[in-house]
């Protein structure tokens, strides 16, 4: 996970990058997931990471003011490079995930995704002095724990 620190112009981009990164990630696993049920599931998380985009900049926007500014000069053609994608590549090596993976080991490996999210947000939350940046990585952290409970949920119905 990137780096994070009291600078809220970087905090936001990082923020909006790892979120399309992540649509990014999925969208191509649907394309190349055999299962018809996994190319489902990964196009709806594909779809998930996209809301939060807008979801990140309702967040920003409510504790900053100068969040719109912010949100204006992310760099988004950073999260479909190569090095992106080489990242995640590792990440679906190292969870053993490929293009036979059921839609189960795929979204086990979103809610552990997310679980990772919301603990770096609260470690980063817990070590700021900044109260306006402190409060964003506390809502950062409760989204991201709603996001992993979502896709239990969906894990759950789905094993039946």
């Amino acid at each position: 996970m990137p780096g994070f620190g009291s600078d809220f112009e970087q905090t936001v981009e990082q923020c909006v990058l790892m979120e399309l990164q992540a649509m990014n990630l999925y969208t191509m696993l649907a394309n190349r997931a055999e299962d018809e049920e996994a190319q489902r599931v990964l196009r709806f998380l594909a779809e998930a990471e996209e809301s939060h985009v807008g979801r990140l900049a309702e967040i920003f926007s409510a504790v900053r003011k100068d969040a719109e500014a912010a949100l204006s000069r992310v760099d988004i053609v950073k999260a479909f490079k190569d090095e992106a994608w080489k990242l995640y590549k590792a990440r679906l090596v190292g969870a053993g995930l490929t293009e036979s993976s059921p839609a189960d080991d795929y979204l086990t490996f979103a809610i552990v995704a997310e679980a990772h999210a919301r603990s770096h947000y609260d470690r980063l939350a817990a070590s700021l002095t900044d109260p306006q940046m402190k409060e964003i990585f506390r809502i950062l952290a409760r989204e991201e724990a709603d996001h992993e409970e979502r896709l239990k949920r969906i894990q759950k119905k789905l094993r039946g």
